[in-house]
């Protein structure tokens, strides 16, 4: 089954001898689900000459509608992600002979990710892999000892192994679906190697338990490049600080003989919003690409509050230039402080 990412274009194209136009019929659902009887959206186009028959569609738009990820779930054991992380899409695809008759070409489902291709990968990347790992398998994990943290894979229906100090866990998907497979959190320190294994092959991530005795660790979950929960732990030094905004104007005074405390000017719209600069500590080198992937996602929680990144660059890091590796990132809370939703 084929594997796409939505952030990036993913287009259909259909381009048959004698076709005068051309339709695609998409319908969206979730794991669990049935394949809607209606499509979900109908587009359609007619060629641009007899020269230029090419008709196409991105879908990667319409598939955002139907992802809306919101927070992770912490889990024990390998269990099936949210539905709302990411959906199937139906695609029908039709020429048309004369106008309105519509002859259908091919039926294909399609898995919808909410990650992004790279500039690299080309035009329409996808993946027909097995098995999709949601994370940058070289990537140190830090976990302490009150906090969990998962992996998301995307899996077929066949048998898999996750192998942790934890336990075993043997398991095999019902249907293609994304899991979440939970890191070791039972021991404070050492490294724990931890195996995904799929047939015969196996995916391998290190666990660091790092002790912080001085601050109180900050959990941001996000969105990464594959649409999987990434966490990363800013374990060193915070500073929060709050913004105030309003707009005014002149008051007429009430009479000429003015009250003086009332003052010449009404203050309105009056809200603030907290931001916040948070610091990893001492990371490995491969940091850099988590750093890439949260400055370019959409969804991002901190410490379990919305947030948006407010840092917009950051310079990539090396061991042999700048010896200890930190990373300092500034948030802003989503919302603001005075609640005036409406």
């Amino acid at each position: 089954m084929k594997k796409i990412f939505i952030r990036s274009p993913y287009f259909i194209e259909i381009d048959e001898a004698g076709q005068v136009g051309s339709k695609v019929e998409l319908r969206f659902y979730y794991s669990g689900e049935s394949v809607p009887t209606n499509a979900t959206y109908t587009l359609a186009k007619v060629i641009a000459s007899d020269s230029q028959t090419n008709t196409i569609y991105n879908i990667s738009n319409y598939a955002k509608d139907f992802i809306k990820p919101l927070e992770p779930r912490i889990v024990t054991e390998p269990t099936p992600e949210d539905v709302n992380t990411w959906c199937f899409v139906q695609v029908k695809r039709y020429k048309e002979t004369t106008i309105g008759n519509y002859t259908l070409l091919n039926t294909e489902t399609i898995v919808c990710l909410n990650g992004y291709s790279q500039y690299l990968d080309g035009y329409n990347y996808s993946t027909t892999a097995l098995y999709v790992p949601m994370f940058n398998t070289e990537i140190i994990n830090y976990i302490t000892a009150d906090r969990q943290k998962y992996l998301n894979i995307f899996l077929e229906a066949e048998a898999c192994q996750w192998n942790t100090p934890d336990g075993l866990f043997s398991f095999t998907p019902s249907e293609p679906t994304v899991y979440k497979l939970p890191l070791n959190n039972s021991l404070t320190t050492g490294n724990l190697s931890q195996f995904f294994q799929n047939e015969d092959e196996k995916f391998k991530t290190i666990a660091l338990s790092v002790c912080e005795p001085k601050y109180t660790p900050l959990i941001c979950n996000f969105i990464n490049r594959y649409g999987g929960w990434e966490f990363l732990t800013f374990f060193k030094a915070n500073s929060s600080a709050i913004e105030v905004n309003s707009k005014d104007f002149n008051l007429l005074p009430s009479n000429v003989d003015y009250n003086v405390l009332q003052g010449q000017k009404q203050v309105y719209n009056k809200q603030g919003k907290q931001t916040i600069k948070c610091n990893t500590g001492w990371v490995d080198e491969n940091y850099s690409e988590l750093i890439q992937d949260l400055l370019l996602s959409k969804t991002v929680l901190l410490d379990n509050k919305p947030a948006i990144v407010k840092s917009q660059n950051f310079d990539v890091k090396t061991s042999l230039k700048d010896k200890n590796i930190n990373y300092e990132i500034e948030f802003e809370f989503n919302y603001g402080l005075i609640n005036d939703v409406i």
